[in-house]
């Protein structure tokens, strides 16, 4: 069973989504870049005024709920799956 990253964002709206992406190998600079790629994927989709909210967490189980996002190793970032 793989783990995941996870983390919650607000926007305008109101509204709110949990994203999260399998996290595969150990890879730190995947994990930063995690938190931006969502960010810009919900910018890209209409939210306004996008923000985190809590900490970002990885080795988390599957969330039951929310955006699932997977990391395009040709274009070397988080896209929604």
């Amino acid at each position: 069973m793989p783990l995941y990253y996870v983390q919650n964002f607000t926007y305008d709206g109101p509204g709110s989504s949990k994203m999260y992406g399998a996290m595969g190998a150990h890879n730190h600079d995947q994990a930063n870049q995690f938190t931006t790629d969502c960010i810009a994927y919900l910018k890209q989709v209409g939210c306004v005024n996008v923000k985190e909210t809590g900490s970002f967490a990885s080795n988390q189980a599957e969330p039951l709920q929310g955006k699932e996002m997977r990391w395009d190793v040709l274009q070397s970032k988080w896209v929604k799956a």
